[in-house]
């Protein structure tokens, strides 16, 4: 009885821990991935526009951004590997905003006085935009965990994409390929 019981408490810490590691799921409407194909296959995929509005109420399209290389990252306060990434996201955007290199967060939070608290308390210096359940913009990309993130190229088309929290040396590594990239 005791081995089951532990056996038990095993699978759920092992489940758990997977969970935290790979990201928090998202409820998107969509069982959809993008086409890996795409990604093996070192090709591109344009990006769909969208506009959304920042927390000062602003309307904000990804177009926007056009010409500058785009990190474009899905994620959510209540999402510890989102939570644990937001400060390296602040600190390679301060050493990249002049070199022609723009961020923009997606959060899907609900609630915006915390998500307006969080940008506070995590002195997030990039812009943040808010998904709607209306807008469904996490869907309509293809995201089905949070954070996801993505490499949109100066001409306006997805390269690369990171599903899960991405370590800092690997973000500015994909800025820097994209910077460099004729």
């Amino acid at each position: 009885m005791k081995f089951k019981r532990y056996m038990l408490f095993l699978l759920i810490l092992i489940t758990l821990t997977i969970v935290f590691f790979t990201g928090c799921n998202l409820i998107s409407g969509s069982n959809n991935n993008i086409n890996n194909t795409a990604k093996n296959n070192n090709s591109t995929i344009p990006a769909s526009d969208f506009t959304l509005k920042d927390l000062n109420n602003n309307e904000v399209s990804l177009s926007d951004f056009k010409g500058s290389v785009i990190v474009l990252n899905f994620w959510a306060t209540w999402c510890p590997p989102c939570k644990a990434e937001i400060p390296d996201f602040v600190d390679v955007y301060s050493n990249y905003k002049d070199k022609g290199v723009s961020f923009l967060g997606v959060s899907v939070d609900e609630d915006l006085t915390a998500l307006k608290q969080f940008a506070l308390d995590y002195n997030i210096n990039y812009t943040i935009v808010i998904d709607t359940r209306e807008k469904n913009i996490a869907g309509k990309w293809n995201v089905s965990a949070i954070p996801t993130t993505y490499f949109i190229d100066k001409n306006g088309n997805i390269v690369d994409w990171n599903i899960g929290q991405i370590s800092k040396s690997k973000l500015i590594s994909k800025i820097d390929s994209l910077l460099n990239k004729k």
